[in-house]
């Protein structure tokens, strides 16, 4: 559970929720392949467990505010600059729309190219 506070109270939002709303998010972009693994650690739980939403997606409260890191892999041929440009603004807005929760940071990793 991710809580955030406010002026007007807390915001509670479950952490599965988040996830499938990124990865939902992220893999709709254009030039996107797919999501992948941030750290060796993360290899390992992906190959036991394949059908974990939280591949690629790291999520962090800083000071009360919300962090994501997003590892994806992205086409060939495709601008990166305005791919990650685009994965930030789409996060970004439909994190806040379907939370009221805004983003401070949305940092995107080029992992590799697929073809």
């Amino acid at each position: 559970m991710i809580v955030i506070e406010n002026h007007i109270g807390s915001v509670r939002v479950s952490k599965a929720y988040l996830y499938s709303l990124i990865e939902h998010t992220v893999t709709s972009c254009f030039g996107v392949a797919d999501l992948n693994d941030s750290s060796p650690f993360q290899t390992v739980m992906t190959r036991l467990f394949p059908g974990d939403i939280k591949r690629g997606i790291q999520l962090r409260i800083h000071r009360n505010q919300l962090e994501v890191d997003l590892h994806i892999l992205t086409c060939i041929g495709a601008n990166m600059n305005a791919i990650t440009a685009s994965i930030r603004n789409k996060v970004r807005y439909a994190v806040e729309q379907a939370t009221g929760i805004a983003p401070a940071v949305v940092n995107v990793y080029i992992d590799g190219i697929r073809s």
